[in-house]
């Protein structure tokens, strides 16, 4: 990527590398411009910017055109939601499992918001909670397929770990869910906008994702949701005004209706909005990540993706060489991220130091753990370099005692 484009990113300057994203995305000076502008309209009353259709048309449309490329969707499977647990709460509020389902299938390195969402869900519906272990940190479809049966409700996992940045099969993993009538629900937030990433292909039924990380906006509080067709007509959600369809085809002249029955039938939507807040959207929120995606569109998926495994290829080729261990590496580059979760051998209080070390010389990275294992994590994006790279492991090295 070039400097122009790092030049969107004016919170590089503070750091010697930025390479954290897996924790929080920069912010690029697109994003900040689509909200200005849009803050500048209310502000100043320009245009009807109390009606619904007119925000619609200015904000939303476009934001959801936007999602629907970057994910290879149709327009009418895509909505925006407030991050990612939204999103998946939205959804499982408007499922009801049949009654020869008893069991959901998820993982043990899952990050949080998906065990808290599970235990509730699945107290409320009297299912089991099957969760696989991971095998050295990764998730072969083998071991995911033993605990999937015809009794299965729902598979709910993140596609890419967050400690280990190890991607699961979905392709194959919906496959096998869908053999036996289970749903394929996909917390994305780790995967959308690092790598390329068709719910199509993949034969995705849900995928949440928040903006905060990958999808470069950072404490706005937005997010985006995909609900396939054929699911779309199944759910049973509850609705609010928003989430119908205006009987004249916009809500303009519907407000001043003198005919009109506040308890009459109004026409539920067809579309992913039925999952709406159903009231007033958030149309800043959504203003902020328009400016966001477009970027993403405009330099293209599969640009991105090159650019961020070309940068984890550097970083692996030299982890490996100096024999440390990767959690979760696999061979199988079609299972890659940009993410690098690299173990130390050294105790976690040791490794920490050596994070510390690394955040004082404004280098910055994460130090994740969980079920007793710890490592130093690394994730590049679109607007690091190789310098960037090499840097860190210069850094990391010596930290360790490697280099002089």
């Amino acid at each position: 990527m070039n400097e122009a484009l790092r030049e969107l990113f004016p919170s590089l300057n503070k750091f010697t590398a930025y390479l954290n994203t897996a924790s929080i995305g920069l912010m690029p000076l697109s994003s900040v411009r689509s909200l200005s502008n849009i803050v500048s309209d209310i502000l100043e009353f320009n245009g009807p910017v109390n009606s619904v259709d007119y925000m619609d048309d200015l904000v939303l449309n476009p934001v959801l055109n936007e999602i629907s490329k970057l994910i290879h969707a149709s327009k009418d499977e895509v909505t925006i939601s407030i991050q990612t647990t939204d999103a998946l709460k939205r959804v499982l509020y408007a499922i009801k499992p049949k009654r020869d389902k008893d069991n959901i299938v998820s993982v043990d390195m899952e990050f949080p918001t998906i065990s808290c969402l599970l235990k509730s869900y699945s107290r409320s519906h009297e299912l089991k909670l099957r969760i696989v272990k991971n095998i050295d940190g990764r998730y072969p479809i083998e071991a995911l397929e033993q605990k999937i049966d015809d009794r299965t409700f729902a598979v709910v996992v993140s596609s890419v770990q967050w400690v280990t940045g190890y991607m699961i099969d979905i392709k194959e993993l919906s496959k096998i869910a869908h053999e036996h009538g289970a749903l394929i629900i996909v917390d994305a937030v780790q995967h959308v906008g690092a790598v390329d990433l068709d719910v199509r292909k993949n034969e995705v039924d849900v995928l949440a994702a928040g903006g905060e990380k990958w999808l470069l906006n950072p404490s706005v509080g937005s997010g985006i949701l995909y609900v396939s067709r054929e699911l779309l007509e199944k759910l049973e959600p509850y609705l609010g005004l928003l989430n119908m369809r205006p009987p004249p085809g916009t809500w303009t002249p519907w407000w001043a209706d003198p005919n009109k029955d506040p308890w009459g039938n109004l026409e539920p939507r067809k579309d992913a909005r039925i999952l709406d807040f159903g009231g007033g959207m958030p149309y800043l929120l959504a203003a902020a990540l328009l400016g966001s995606l477009r970027l993403l569109n405009n330099i293209g998926m599969k640009n991105i993706t090159r650019h961020n495994l070309r940068l984890k290829r550097i970083l692996v080729d030299a982890i490996l060489e100096e024999g440390l261990k990767i959690i979760g590496y696999s061979d199988d580059e079609k299972l890659w991220s940009p993410i690098t979760t690299i173990q130390t051998g050294l105790s976690f209080k040791k490794e920490k130091a050596i994070w510390e070390k690394l955040s004082e010389k404004r280098i910055l990275v994460s130090h994740r753990g969980l079920l007793g294992i710890h490592g130093i994590r690394v994730s590049p994006h679109l607007y690091n370099t190789r310098e960037e790279i090499e840097v860190f492991l210069e850094e990391f090295l010596r930290a360790l005692g490697r280099v002089t």
